[in-house]
């Protein structure tokens, strides 16, 4: 009886090496879709993966799951009205423009950026001024879908937090595009400086403005939860 129990613990000990992944293998994380990581348990090769794993494929898209499911409750959502409003409260800053980390990308390779926006609270889009032949002009020059992320300083961020996280396309505005005076303007609003035609024209021929038009914005704001509603919010521009 106890060379039984003996041989069972060994034969559970083997079929765990091929069902559990060790500790210091990281092969699953970076498999491809459809591929079998090396630690997979031994299986008919004519079994679909679908048969164990039921996933949908349709609706896939780059948000969480834990997004995913927020934005298929409807408990403790604010009115869109009211959550456009919150977003201008946070977002404006004490000089109408906060700094943030902006994420661009190209040919898969990330790079991530201090920069300062302005708020228009008309439309929610953002305007940012910058120096020419920066790297992240380049990237946004190829690859136009961009993300950016704010968050307050706090002692306890998770009793305390209060951010967003951006995701849109950016646009490039040279001092030629009718719709660079409109950023320009919003830009020298919250400058501390007396500005001429002269300062403006120097502007218009040595900087570059990127315009990002947000189409989902995640707000996480735990003051929220006093008022009965979720402390992470999302907006989607039409819907």
């Amino acid at each position: 009886m106890k060379k039984l129990f003996l041989i069972s613990i060994v034969v559970i000990a083997v079929l765990s090496s091929n069902i559990f992944c060790k500790a210091d293998d990281k092969s699953f994380l970076y498999i491809k879709p459809g591929d079998k990581p090396q630690t997979h348990i031994l299986v008919d090769e004519n079994v679909k993966c679908i048969t164990c794993h039921p996933i949908k494929i349709k609706g896939i898209d780059g948000y969480t799951s834990a997004t995913m499911t927020l934005k298929n409750s409807k408990l403790g959502v604010m009115p869109k009205a009211e959550l456009e409003k919150r977003i201008v409260e946070v977002l404006t800053g004490r000089k109408g423009r906060e700094i943030y980390v902006l994420s661009t990308s190209y040919k898969n390779k990330p790079l991530a950026t201090i920069i300062e926006f302005c708020l228009d609270q008309a439309t929610l889009t953002f305007y940012s001024m910058s120096e020419k032949q920066t790297e992240k002009l380049f990237q946004i020059h190829e690859n136009d879908q961009v993300s950016f992320a704010y968050v307050k300083p706090a002692e306890n961020y998770f009793k305390e937090a209060l951010g967003v996280q951006i995701v849109g396309k950016a646009q490039l505005l040279t001092g030629k595009d009718p719709e660079f005076e409109k950023g320009l303007a919003l830009s020298l609003l919250s400058l501390p400086l007396q500005v001429n035609d002269d300062f403006k024209e120097k502007i218009r021929s040595t900087k570059i403005l990127t315009k990002i038009t947000p189409e989902r914005i995640v707000l996480r704001d735990s003051s929220l939860k006093a008022k009965g509603l979720r402390p992470i919010q999302i907006w989607e521009r039409g819907k």
